[in-house]
């Protein structure tokens, strides 16, 4: 699913490949789309029943120890571990009082009434496992709420827990490595027709019905279809995945869900592969230095601030115009992370890009906002290179704020840098930093970073040490770099000019996420490339941990 970049262009021919349906007839999709199709469904499943396994044992041991018990905090905690991409879970009596809300960020929770919340009326009603549809929570973003009934030693019902999380990151933890090289893209909607994964993301959170960029006939006939119908296959005109032309796209879907919910995956690959981009050529070779990036873009905002808003975006939205050189072109975005230039991919002006994460789950766009905010800076993200048939690549971003209400900034790709993290990786060490917040929520700041400063101790192993910053930089914790405790490093950048400290302790004040730095290995006594996961033990500091690239 792709965003037009003209309505007026969406020419959708849905086409019924079955007995007795309206239109000409097609052959069916091939063996290994279906394939892809069938172990996406199987493998979303699995990662819901995974987490329906996990809170089950949790809801065990609070039945039999007590909605409030030291062990059903423990069993909490050890589920949420297990599910790395999970952000909260509340346990609530049958009354919808808040009895035990983890992490300890989540404390204030305890105590509230959430009777009247729609999904605590389903549990209590309904006493068994439940998956919710996507809603707003508290947390700020769109997510889903996982329960699962607890029932006293005599077999009474006395509550639920329930965990949040958002959907796009289960299902893309499914999804990802099954499509990666493949000319496969897979979306998945509710039947309300809310999106609630796409491998593109700035279509995560639209309405299929609602959004006024899928209002064409044949689009709107289309997707009707494919939420009435629990499988089945068309084709429909819709862009390509880089962005580019429109193509023919060939879909077949099918339907995933536990507990009463379903989820229509839908798999699509374009039907005119192999044509080549009728608006763009081949791209330019990599630009000279990261020097010529950073005075490309301050050349493009004192353009912006000399010409205007209009006259400038108008400039740096033509691919052939003076702000497209070499491999080098320049972005615009406004504040709230609203694309504002995009000469490349002009179907993406207008979306909301704030929370778009690369592969490896860093928000670069969030980051490059924080920066601009900050004055400008650099900022390392992966990015489909298209010198390498897109393939991701690492690139070095830089921005720089007009003024207080939009930026632009640049890249370059970094050759020869490996940064690949697969899956695994990154969960292991989402796992490493939220044990350690955990230890510092139980046992306060100062025995919590003695810990982390013992190079002997639990939380020293070589590259996979915890670090810790207040919000305002000022190191806590660094075991192999004792030197810098009580420094403040809130300005420290890395080789490439990138933010170490202001970019983690604005990950860490979003709720937690990744970063890329260059920075010193101990197992290897030189910088490596290192992607970073921080978590906030609470509004006044962070702890974090890495892994460098190739480990």
């Amino acid at each position: 699913m792709r965003t037009p970049a003209c309505i007026a262009i969406l020419l959708v021919a849905v086409v019924v490949l079955g007995a007795g349906c309206v239109g000409e007839s097609q052959p069916p999709p091939e063996e290994a789309e279906k394939s892809v199709l069938l172990e996406a469904v199987a493998r979303i499943n699995g990662e819901l029943e995974s987490i329906n396994a996990s809170i089950g044992e949790s809801a065990r041991v609070l039945g039999e120890t007590g909605l409030r018990s030291a062990a059903g905090k423990e069993a909490v905690q050890r589920a949420m571990l297990n599910h790395p991409y999970t952000e909260s879970t509340l346990v609530a009596t049958k009354e919808g009082i808040v009895t035990m809300a983890v992490p300890e960020s989540y404390a204030g929770t305890v105590g509230s009434d959430i009777s009247s919340h729609a999904e605590t009326e389903r549990s209590v009603q309904e006493q068994v496992p439940l998956v919710s549809e996507v809603f707003p929570l508290a947390e700020g973003y769109a997510g889903v709420a996982q329960s699962y009934p607890i029932f006293g030693a005599g077999g009474e019902y006395i509550g639920f827990v329930s965990v949040a999380y958002r959907s796009d990151a289960l299902i893309g933890r499914a999804i990802v490595p099954l499509i990666n090289g493949t000319p496969y893209d897979i979306w998945v909607t509710q039947t309300d027709g809310l999106v609630v994964y796409d491998t593109t993301p700035e279509e995560i959170g639209r309405n299929l019905f609602a959004d006024p960029v899928y209002q064409a006939p044949g689009l709107q006939e289309a997707f009707s279809r494919i939420v009435a119908e629990p499988s089945g296959s068309l084709e429909y005109s819709f862009w390509e995945r880089n962005w580019e032309r429109n193509v023919t796209k060939k879909a077949i879907w099918d339907t995933a869900g536990i507990s009463g919910t379903e989820w229509r995956v839908v798999a699509t690959r374009s039907a005119d592969a192999g044509e080549v981009p009728a608006t763009t050529g081949e791209r330019p070779p990599v630009a000279d230095t990261a020097g010529d990036m950073k005075a490309f873009v301050g050349e493009a905002a004192a353009y912006a601030r000399e010409h205007g808003r209009t006259d400038a975006l108008a400039a740096f939205n033509n691919p052939a115009g003076e702000f497209v050189r070499d491999e080098l072109y320049i972005f615009a975005y406004d504040m709230n992370g609203t694309v504002l230039a995009l000469p490349f991919q002009q179907a993406l002006i207008g979306a909301d890009r704030s929370a778009v994460h690369d592969v490896s789950g860093v928000a670069y766009i969030a980051g490059m906002k924080r920066l601009a905010a900050e004055g400008g800076g650099s900022i390392n993200y992966i990015y489909p290179n298209p010198a390498r048939g897109y393939a991701e690549d690492l690139k070095l971003g830089y921005v720089l704020p007009v003024d207080e209400t939009w930026f632009v900034g640049s890249g370059v790709y970094i050759p020869g840098v490996a940064a690949t993290f697969n899956t695994s990786v990154r969960e292991t060490l989402v796992q490493r930093v939220k044990a350690a917040r955990d230890y510092a929520q139980k046992q306060g700041r100062a025995a919590a970073c003695a810990a982390f400063n013992d190079v002997s101790g639990d939380f020293a192993d070589g590259e996979a040490y915890i670090f810790a910053y207040t919000m305002n930089g000022t190191t806590l914790a660094l075991p192999y770099q004792p030197e810098y405790i009580g420094e403040n490093r809130f300005d420290l950048e890395d080789r490439y000019g990138v933010r170490i400290i202001l970019l983690e302790s604005a990950a860490a004040e979003s709720g937690g996420g990744f970063v890329y730095i260059t920075y010193y290995n101990p197992d290897t006594g030189v910088d490596g490339l290192k992607l970073c996961y921080v978590a906030p033990v609470d509004g006044e500091w962070f702890v974090g941990s890495g892994v460098y690239a190739g480990a």
